[in-house]
């Protein structure tokens, strides 16, 4: 066991007037979603993404659904400003200090292929270059003891180091420092008194676990958008006025704002967190024992798996780093509205992952030029001029169809074959992101229904149901908006946790339990009475790299068995070891509100009231264009229904039945 607690310290919730507007707000690459939550319902507001600053867009979107300007609001925000920042490479200047001999262990990495066909593959690139990696003169082995004793005259060395490469964040990240954090936290104080306005990030505090690579990585990206992160929301918190504003974790559940300002990292992936939190809802409410999250936005789109409620593991990436913190294994690519199609070298058509974004966007906004999903749907007369926002946003026919065309020529195709080309592309595209979360982990996809989302998910639910034999879809309520409604319903949530090394006995699962209990105690004091507790263990078979997530139960070995069984298809006889003992506490999130309950008509073939045609701009069949609002009941393909966030196809050959908590779509059955 450690010989030295090493859990970071926060304080419990800042607590608000239960009089407190509950607001969700999700920033996208062209969309920002704003969801305001009442027991009895919500108010949505949708306005474009303003890339060069998130926060206008942000405060823009606060202002429009504030009763009045002094407002108490508990805004729960889903941002990618941290996780754009890494891939874009823009981040904070930072140092990194580790142990004399170890400052390229961060370049060197696992010496893994991620593509094994590559004649030269490229390495994924550490935020901190050779020349901010400062090395001290000590060292600890495992279990914590001293082999080199860290002295006053080395941490003033170190320190006088650091300040001539005038960092603007640094991360600390020292051999073993889980089993003794004590150096890390000499190092760190002495850097603070010389250079107090620079975040400090020290690794055993981030991430409490063995394998120096991974959580020397995840401390330098903590440090890197620190600066970044913090400002931003610095910004928003001064601006917002009465209230506060709050970051959802990865993990779910929403970080306490002083945790949020010291890890920002563990909010990285904040805004595709939300939607999973949603899409979670939905299944219970429908009785689901799992559904695929399905989020296909502007820029991107992200799958989940959710099931036994959500999942949760600690071997993420970004940008080809190890980010081991604990997320949602949410799968992105980069296939959404905004991806353009172009054709590649070798004259075949190819769509993503550059986006168009929010500005330009695609064509049919009236500024770009580059064909792209959404302008396919356009021609094909999936969306029409007053589609989006009911007309708020004006969709420009004419620009779509022409940058189509142009594509077209270099295909030699027509208009309409070139935009159903790029459509299927797309369902291509995100068909192998939802088998990688399914079939790649021993799951039938005919087994589980697609939750769709997005603005755009409910334009390729059926194609993906058809493409993967998904049973059935469904398009939730204000599914343009969903994430941020996830981030509306989110409770609080603390997690503890601390490295071990024990193999499991009968004796050791005993001296587990108590530490995990001593962890609960701690996390449950950090958030509201009623919180509810867990304490999970991270294992593995010894000798292994990566671990599995598991409740701690007195039955451990024969569920991770079960468990590694299901993942990887086999099981073994080797010890199995614990190396870390985490422990969660949480407030249950807020209930979905119910939806307007259907009235099922007498017959299926029925139409709901208010219905319009849309001829397809290059020619072909009318389509039946039906008001959300208007659906009642069951309605067979095919229409398109429209609603102010976004649009969902349904085919020939499908039906849609409407429910308080989402419209199921599924394949028509023969009538013979």
């Amino acid at each position: 066991m450690t010989k030295e607690r090493c859990v970071p310290t926060s304080a419990p919730f800042a607590s608000l007037s239960t009089m407190a507007a509950r607001i969700g707000i999700d920033t996208g690459g062209t969309f920002t979603d704003v969801v305001r939550w009442s027991p009895r319902g919500i108010v949505v507001h949708k306005l474009p993404s303003t890339p060069a600053d998130p926060s206008r867009a942000v405060l823009a979107g606060l202002a429009a659904v504030r009763r009045r300007p002094d407002e108490e609001v508990d805004v729960v925000h889903g941002t990618t400003v941290g996780l754009n920042a890494v891939l874009t490479g823009n981040l904070a200047r930072t140092v990194f200090v580790t142990n004399r001999g170890c400052e390229d262990l961060i370049e060197i990495g696992r010496q893994e292929r991620t593509d094994l066909y590559a004649i030269a593959p490229r390495r994924p690139v550490p935020p901190v270059p050779q020349n901010q990696r400062v090395g001290v003169h000590c060292r600890r082995g495992p279990g914590g003891g001293v082999e080199t004793a860290l002295t006053q005259a080395e941490i003033q060395r170190t320190v006088a180091a650091v300040v001539r490469l005038r960092p603007q964040a640094i991360a600390i990240g020292l051999l073993h420092s889980p089993d003794a954090p004590q150096d890390e936290r000499a190092i760190a104080r002495a850097l603070a008194k010389v250079l107090p306005q620079v975040p400090i990030t020290c690794s055993a505090e981030l991430f409490p676990a063995t394998g120096e690579y991974e959580r020397f990585s995840a401390a330098i990206l903590n440090a890197a958008i620190t600066p970044i992160v913090g400002g931003y929301t610095q910004r928003l918190t001064e601006q917002i006025g009465h209230g506060q504003l709050r970051l959802l974790r990865s993990s779910l559940g929403i970080l306490p704002p002083a945790e949020a300002t010291r890890f920002p990292a563990r909010a990285m992936f904040s805004g595709p967190a939300g939607g999973v939190l949603a899409t979670a809802q939905v299944c219970k409410r429908l009785h689901f024992a799992r559904g695929a999250a399905f989020d296909m936005g502007g820029t991107s789109a992200d799958v989940c798996l959710v099931e036994d409620g959500t999942a949760v593991h600690d071997n993420g990436t970004i940008a080809g780093l190890p980010l081991p913190l604990p997320s949602v294994p949410v799968h992105t690519v980069g296939c959404g509205g905004g991806s353009i199609a172009f054709v590649d070298a070798g004259g075949a058509l190819r769509v993503g992952p550059q986006s168009a974004g929010a500005d330009p966007g695609p064509a049919c906004y009236g500024k770009g030029s580059e064909p792209t999903v959404t302008d396919a749907h356009v021609v094909l007369g999936h969306i029409g001029p007053d589609t989006l926002l009911a007309g708020a946003f004006p969709i420009d026919v004419d620009a779509a169809v022409r940058a189509v065309e142009r594509l077209g020529r270099r295909l030699s195709l027509r208009t309409a074959a070139t935009a159903r080309g790029i459509l299927t592309i797309a369902d291509v595209t995100m068909a192998r992101a939802i088998l990688m979360i399914t079939a790649e982990r021993a799951v039938d996809p005919a087994t589980v229904p697609l939750v769709a989302y997005g603005g755009a998910g409910g334009l390729h639910a059926a194609g993906l149901m058809q493409r993967l034999g998904l049973p059935q879809a469904v398009i939730p309520p204000q599914p343009g908006a969903f994430s941020a409604l996830g981030l509306a319903l989110a409770g609080e949530s603390i997690e503890r946790s601390e490295a071990v090394r024990v193999l499991v006995t009968r004796q050791s699962l005993a001296t587990l339990l108590q530490l995990g209990v001593s962890l609960q105690r701690e996390a449950k004091a950090a958030t509201a009475p009623t919180a509810r507790t867990r304490i999970d263990v991270h294992a593995r078979y010894r000798g292994q790299g990566a671990t599995l997530r598991l409740p701690l139960r007195a039955d451990l070995a024969r569920r991770f068995g079960r468990e590694h069984q299901h993942r990887y298809g086999f099981q073994t006889d080797a010890p199995l070891e614990v190396i870390r003992v985490t422990a969660r506490a949480e407030t249950p999130p807020r209930a979905m509100p119910p939806f307007a309950v259907a009235q099922r008509p007498e017959s299926p073939s029925s139409l709901p009231i208010r219905l319009q045609f849309r001829r397809p701009p290059v020619g072909g069949s009318r389509l039946p264009v039906i008001c959300r609002a208007d659906v009642k009941g069951v309605l067979r393909g095919p229409a398109v229904i429209e609603e102010p966030t976004a649009t969902t196809l349904v085919p020939s050959g499908f039906v849609l039945r409407s429910t308080p908590f989402g419209l199921l779509l599924a394949a028509a059955k023969s009538r013979s």
